[in-house]
């Protein structure tokens, strides 16, 4: 078969299991292993769990084979993806649930192959492009949310003791000081792959290295489409995704949830409205002691708390305190 990476993501979308499976049924290895990487290991095991572990039939020994090779169709075999799939997980997950001691060293030495061609394909250029959310964690963005008021801005700076100057500087080196959502009204994102990393345990280094590999390396994938990687990287653990973008007009965190009891309320609140955005930016600046030195102007201890240690790397202080100026801060 032709692999159709908008047929395997609209089955996901679906939760349509059969439908999966019956196109892994007829990919070649070398299309079974790009659609395991892209769909992740909860849904190769999910189909594992639905469809050969539940079935009585006794699983078949494996067999070599080389890379690229189509699965013969005419073998009992050839129709139980269990042949190649387990394999893909404890190599490409460093999955070992369902490794045993009919997995020749072989065929595991072709998959590694296949995937090590995946990770340069995907480390290079966008392979997958996503428009919308197939795990449907997060709700279809509002027509116009709201935006900020004066009296939003007036409100924080009044119970917090500091300026509307401070408030706004944030937003100027956060979010350019414009609207808090993009031109299709959803909130503004970065998506933060030494994060994702961090959240999945390393588990998808090798199969997508545009969405999980170290600080210095993500940073070349900040040019490329933010949703579309948040929303593979949702296939893959919707909530470690979430955690791992920043959002909004003031670019919190989604591990940094301060306000809603979880990341993923955390995002949907982020779709309503900038004033959850500042609700956000409040809650995480008082939680972590950081009001002090927006009051004090101490732009670089506020930079490190709030962009972290490597602030100097954007100069994040510098661009607050002249941003401060520009709002008449003084």
């Amino acid at each position: 078969m032709s692999f159709s990476v908008v047929a395997l993501f609209s089955a996901v979308e679906n939760s349509n299991f059969p439908g999966l499976w019956s196109q892994f049924q007829q990919m070649t290895q070398e299309e079974i292993v790009a659609a395991g990487t892209a769909i992740g290991p909860d849904r190769l095991r999910e189909l594992l769990y639905r469809f050969v572990r539940q079935s009585r039939m006794p699983a078949p020994p494996f067999s070599p084979f080389s890379p690229g090779a189509p699965l013969p169709m005419s073998s009992p075999a050839a129709a139980d993806p269990a042949l190649v799939i387990p394999a893909v997980l404890s190599v490409a997950f460093k999955d070992h649930l369902f490794l045993g001691p009919q997995n020749s060293t072989q065929q595991l030495a072709g998959i590694r192959l296949l995937l090590n061609a995946v990770h340069g394909r995907r480390a290079g250029a966008p392979q997958v492009v996503l428009f919308r959310d197939v795990t449907r964690t997060l709700p279809s963005p509002s027509a116009c949310p709201a935006p900020l008021s004066d009296a939003n801005y007036a409100d924080v700076a009044t119970r917090q003791n500091i300026t509307v100057a401070a408030i706004k500087a944030v937003a100027q080196v956060e979010s350019g000081g414009r609207s808090g959502f993009d031109e299709q009204f959803r909130p503004k994102i970065l998506f933060e792959a030494h994060h994702f990393r961090k959240h999945t345990g390393r588990l998808f280094d090798l199969s997508h290295p545009h969405l999980s590999c170290n600080r210095t390396a993500a940073k070349k994938y900040y040019g490329w489409d933010q949703y579309s990687r948040l929303y593979e990287a949702m296939v893959l653990n919707p909530v470690a995704a979430i955690k791992s973008a920043s959002w909004g007009k003031f670019q919190v965190l989604g591990s940094n949830h301060n306000g809603w009891p979880d990341p993923v309320s955390f995002a949907r609140a982020m779709q309503e409205s900038e004033n959850n955005h500042l609700k956000s930016f409040e809650a995480y600046c008082v939680t972590n002691g950081l009001i002090v030195h927006l009051r004090s102007k101490n732009w670089a201890r506020f930079a490190e708390g709030y962009n972290g240690a490597n602030y100097k790397d954007f100069d994040y202080d510098t661009k607050i305190a002249n941003a401060y100026k520009k709002y008449g801060g003084t």
